[in-house]
């Protein structure tokens, strides 16, 4: 944090239940959580799971020495797992990366009605075609405006949003879980995937996840 300028506070846990504590009982907040995955009382997963209940904002990164508990962990919304030992330049990326969605996101401007709308990317959840217009779905609320699907992807990040059915796409950034037909978004939202762009969908998400 230091190397990289940015103000911080850093508060540490030996416990996991403490630190559930910290955050369910005594509403403390934090823009960035490590967590390991094989901790007392209750395992990282379950314990990022509970956070969830509250918190959808953290951005939760796992410390793990084994791979494969990358699968389990994007249906908690994390950035990222990192395997042991960690390797500090990577971790530095992530901290930038994170800081950089949640302090410093670019945003997109669209019309709607006769009003223009500066919208930041990072609260984009889904897009939808909705006749000559896209339905923007934000975190907290929706925009329509004229348009096809297909413009508005062109002024997107490419890899963070994704065509996941022939009407929508889908910010992966914004993805809690994924199933065959549907991904439910941090906000709750349920968007369709179609077979066509599933595998797609799936590979994207896994790449937020640094799993492949």
């Amino acid at each position: 944090m230091q190397k990289l300028n940015i103000e911080h506070q850093i508060s540490t846990f030996d416990k996991s239940m403490d630190f559930l504590a910290a955050v369910t009982d005594h509403r403390q907040r934090y823009d960035l959580i490590l967590l390991d995955i094989v901790m007392d009382e209750i395992d990282g997963i379950e314990l990022a799971r509970r956070i969830r209940k509250t918190d959808n904002d953290a951005d939760i990164i796992f410390i793990t020495a084994n791979q494969e508990y990358a699968l389990r962990g994007y249906d908690v919304n994390a950035l990222h797992y990192l395997l042991k030992p960690v390797d500090t330049t990577k971790l530095e990326a992530l901290i930038k990366t994170a800081y950089a969605k949640k302090f410093q996101d670019s945003v997109i401007v669209v019309k709607s009605g006769n009003r223009h709308f500066r919208i930041p990317i990072g609260t984009i959840v889904s897009l939808e075609t909705v006749g000559r217009h896209v339905k923007l779905s934000l975190t907290d609320k929706e925009i329509e405006c004229p348009g096809k699907l297909v413009d508005i992807l062109s002024e997107l990040p490419c890899g963070q949003f994704i065509r996941c059915h022939q009407a929508y796409a889908v910010n992966v950034n914004n993805v809690r879980t994924l199933s065959r037909k549907t991904a439910v978004a941090t906000n709750g939202k349920e968007i369709p995937v179609s077979r066509t762009y599933l595998d797609d969908t799936r590979k994207a998400v896994m790449r937020r996840m640094g799993a492949q």
